[in-house]
């Protein structure tokens, strides 16, 4: 049993002494360092796309501001504001996330392709009453990021279908 345990230390030590600090030079094969980085990202969509909802649900585009570029809230206010124009209000819900792609380049920039399946509520602006619902749409998206002190940012999202 012991040894099983000292194995374990050492895979550890060796990811946190060796490899870890490889990726952070990039000293690694792009396909290493490609998977540390979609892991990473994939943690950060997790957080970044509820939030996204919530801002779509409260009409509120500044609930992604810790996740966004400047230009990407400015984006879903304008987005906000086409929907408060018709009278409606959309409340979507994450219900997976898949990437299919991640391209990293000087360790700080991404190119990321997911699939999302999404469930959308509409409701009437002002009232909240039901307006109807789509249940798991998917949506091929497209990510433009930037990764800074603070984690990766969404620089731009696009749907593509």
């Amino acid at each position: 049993m012991p040894r099983a345990r000292t194995v374990g230390l050492n895979s550890t030590l060796c990811w946190v002494l060796v490899i870890a600090p490889l990726i952070v030079m990039g000293c690694t094969p792009p396909e290493v360092r490609d998977a540390a980085f979609k892991v990473e990202i994939q943690a950060f969509l997790e957080e970044y796309l509820p939030a996204l909802g919530a801002a779509y649900a409260q009409s509120d585009p500044y609930q992604i501001k810790p996740y966004v570029a400047s230009k990407e809230i400015a984006r879903v206010g304008k987005r906000l504001e086409e929907l408060a124009a018709r009278g409606q209000v959309y409340a979507p819900t994450v219900r997976t996330i898949t990437i299919e792609s991640v391209t990293v380049w000087n360790n700080s920039n991404a190119w990321v392709s997911t699939v999302e399946i999404w469930d959308v509520q509409r409701s009437a602006a002002g009232t909240g009453l039901f307006i109807g619902e789509s249940l798991d749409q998917p949506h091929r998206v497209k990510y433009r990021m930037k990764r800074g002190d603070k984690g990766w940012r969404v620089f731009y999202r696009m749907i593509v279908e």
